[in-house]
């Protein structure tokens, strides 16, 4: 990570936050608001990735 800017290497953490979080959610205990924040946080953090992704492709 250390080629990535510093905002970029937020984003990867954050990402990688929101996917640990998701993991660790018992589904079965989960309310639907759980599940719908879990989805909603995963797809930022899909956003963010993919946003750092094109900022590195298009620098290349």
């Amino acid at each position: 990570m250390a080629s990535l800017t510093p905002g970029q290497q937020s984003d990867v953490s954050r990402a990688r936050q929101a996917l640990t979080a998701s993991h660790q959610m018992s589904i079965g205990a989960a309310t639907d608001r759980d599940l719908c924040h879990n989805i909603g946080r995963l797809e930022i953090a899909l956003d963010q990735a993919l946003r750092v992704i094109d900022e590195l492709t298009e620098g290349s």
